[in-house]
């Protein structure tokens, strides 16, 4: 007779629920990490807006009215030249990076998609040949964003 024993049966069994189960394993590992990359993706996007508002808010300005020179704060007020809604004020408040132009509304500059979690502003005060600057550091979905914006006059 011809066919298959019942352990022959069982061993293809076995091999190929191995095989299945290996392949499902490796689609989940593949699906799982293009989610987190994704996720990084988003953050690192939304965290370079955020910054390169910041930096709009600083191109150009006079004064740094809030913080002071030597301070921290997690509120950037500035007045910049040739621009009618002075001040600019940058602030956080529940998770959201704020901007107000003078009289106008405050809008929320992130989406709804992160949570900035701090924002602190440094002015740091002219030294030797370096200008005058605002160390930024943000704090977004629990990953630090920092750079340095030198003031020209």
């Amino acid at each position: 007779m011809r066919g298959f024993t019942l352990i022959e049966i069982l061993i293809y069994s076995a091999l190929t629920s191995i095989i299945i189960g290996g392949s499902l394993v490796v689609v989940y590992q593949i699906i799982e990490s293009s989610n987190g990359i994704y996720d990084k993706i988003v953050i690192e996007q939304e965290a370079n807006f955020l910054l390169q508002k910041i930096k709009w808010a600083l191109i150009g300005a006079t004064t740094i009215n809030v913080p002071p020179v030597g301070a921290t704060s997690s509120t950037l007020s500035v007045n910049k030249a040739n621009f009618s809604d002075n001040p600019i004020i940058i602030d956080l408040n529940s998770n959201n990076l704020r901007l107000k132009n003078g009289l106008n509304e405050q809008n929320i500059l992130n989406s709804q998609n992160i949570a900035v979690d701090n924002v602190i502003f440094e002015h740091q005060a002219a030294n030797g040949n370096l200008p005058e600057a605002v160390k930024i550091n943000l704090i977004v979905n629990s990953r630090l964003f920092n750079t340095t914006i030198y003031l020209r006059k």
